[in-house]
């Protein structure tokens, strides 16, 4: 009897501690689910906190924006609050929206259509309803000066099939900007255009290719203002009949649509304008020049590397001379790739400014190189003797500084184009170059170079009469 008690006190003794590990095990797993949800909680509860203070805080004034940003230890922390700093602006344009209105009034003259548009803004971030992109833009170039008008009358010619169509076209374009009560800058946009045409030619605003589209070129488009603040850009981009010509416009095109206060000069090597970059350019809708500008006849015929885009080049140099007074000048082909701060930060060099350029030669990037924050020479995979072996795409130039050098040229020597140009600006110090991307520390901008395409082949117009295929074969650019 003994023996069995004991046997059976041994035997509910190990169940009651069997029992006591198990609930031992559950009272440590609920008690590390509740610290970690405190600690969500409280985490949650912090970023909320620094959410509505971020959020509470006004909007920097006009005079407190840095023009330019270079990195920082809050570069990168930066893209965290975009999102955020995105609603702030829409806030900001929702709480101001009584201040702006929109109004649109036409008047039609016996024998001239006369269109006259007035549009207030208010705010950056603040919806504009139907207004055109065009008309969003010329209100960014003038967002921050007092008044200023200016009228615009050029005749454009266009030679297509041995007929020759004239048309003018003259833009009055009247911009005030004002204080609200709030603080909040209100700019004013008045344009009228009127527009004449000799024989029987219409500039459509057509966004496809149409028949009338095609014969006449290109249509009018709205004019560029250069604006006092911030300094203007004049973008110059050779280009020439190829396959890919469209598609590599088309893709700079819309990367120089996020760049206010841009002029684009796109200069063709050939003997006449082409009516599809022309509709290509209208389409992106960036402020442009077309012009045309043939490479001497003697450098075509040469069977050695010949000198592209330095007939082009020069042509927008020479426009600029006449028109331009201030602001940056910078080559950007069309076959490269730019990150948009690129821009912003040339934007207010003053006289030369140097980058880094990714994709060239064996080395992978040709850049200056940097030491000590001086510029102590240049590296490249190939110098050639040259005093600045760059890339094409990694300098600008100021206006001013070119127009005080009159002579100021690129040559027709394959491989040395950039070199004698900047040769060109002399006198030039190495300490009077201004040196971007963090200095030198970054890249911005890429030589990518575009597969080559063979031209279509020919369609066939009797197998495939009344199709689509009929209009998308004027669209093929063969050389």
């Amino acid at each position: 009897m003994k023996g069995g008690n004991y046997t059976s006190l041994g035997t509910c003794s190990g169940i009651n501690v069997s029992g006591n590990v198990a609930g031992t095990r559950k009272m440590s797993l609920g008690k590390s689910i509740k610290m970690y949800l405190t600690i969500f909680i409280l985490t949650t509860c912090i970023y909320m906190a620094l959410y509505q203070y971020h959020i509470s805080r006004e909007p920097f004034a006009a005079s407190e924006v840095v023009k330019h940003q270079e990195k920082s230890s809050s570069y990168i922390a930066s893209y965290l609050w975009s999102p955020i700093s995105l609603l702030m602006a829409n806030s900001s344009s929702n709480t101001n929206n009584n201040s702006t209105t929109t109004s649109t009034t036409t008047t039609t003259a016996p024998t001239t259509p006369t269109t006259t548009t007035t549009t207030t803004v208010g705010s950056v971030g603040q919806k504009l309803g139907a207004s055109s992109i065009s008309s969003i833009r010329m209100v960014s170039l003038a967002a921050t000066i007092p008044s200023f008008k200016s009228t615009l009358s050029e005749s454009r010619s266009v030679s297509l099939g041995g007929h020759q169509k004239t048309a003018t076209v003259k833009t009055s374009t009247t911009i005030t900007t004002r204080t609200t009560a709030s603080g909040l800058a209100t700019t004013k946009l008045s344009a009228t255009t009127r527009t004449t045409a000799k024989a029987s030619a219409k500039l459509s605003a057509a966004t496809t290719p149409t028949a009338s589209h095609m014969e006449n070129g290109y249509k009018t488009r709205p004019t560029f203002v250069a604006a006092s603040l911030p300094p203007p850009l004049y973008i110059i981009t050779p280009t020439y009949r190829r396959p890919e010509q469209l598609a590599e416009l088309t893709r700079l095109g819309y990367t120089l649509k996020h760049v206010v206060n841009l002029l684009w000069l796109v200069i063709e090597d050939a003997n006449k304008t082409n009516p599809l970059v022309g509709h290509t350019l209208d389409r992106i809708g960036v402020p442009y020049e077309y012009m045309v500008a043939p490479m001497p006849e003697k450098y075509k015929q040469t069977k050695k590397a010949k000198p592209r885009g330095v007939s082009n080049r020069n042509r927008g140099l020479e426009y600029l001379r006449e028109h331009a007074t201030e602001g940056v000048l910078y080559f950007a082909d069309d076959d490269n790739t730019y990150d948009i701060s690129i821009f912003e930060q040339m934007r207010y060099i003053s006289k030369v400014a140097m980058w880094p350029v990714g994709l060239v030669t064996k080395t992978g990037v040709s850049s200056p190189i940097i030491q000590a924050g001086k510029l102590v020479g240049y590296y490249d995979g190939w110098i050639g003797g040259r005093k600045y072996p760059v890339d094409m795409a990694g300098f600008a130039v100021s206006v001013k500084f070119l127009k005080e050098r009159p002579n100021a040229q690129m040559p027709f020597k394959p491989g040395y184009e950039e070199d004698g140009f900047l040769r060109s600006l002399a006198p030039l110090d190495d300490a009077e170059i201004e040196l971007l991307a963090d200095e030198c520390r970054d890249i911005l901008t890429w030589h990518t170079q575009t597969k080559k395409n063979a031209p279509a082949q020919a369609l066939n117009r009797t197998r495939y009469k009344n199709t689509n295929l009929e209009h998308i074969d004027r669209l093929l650019v063969r050389p």
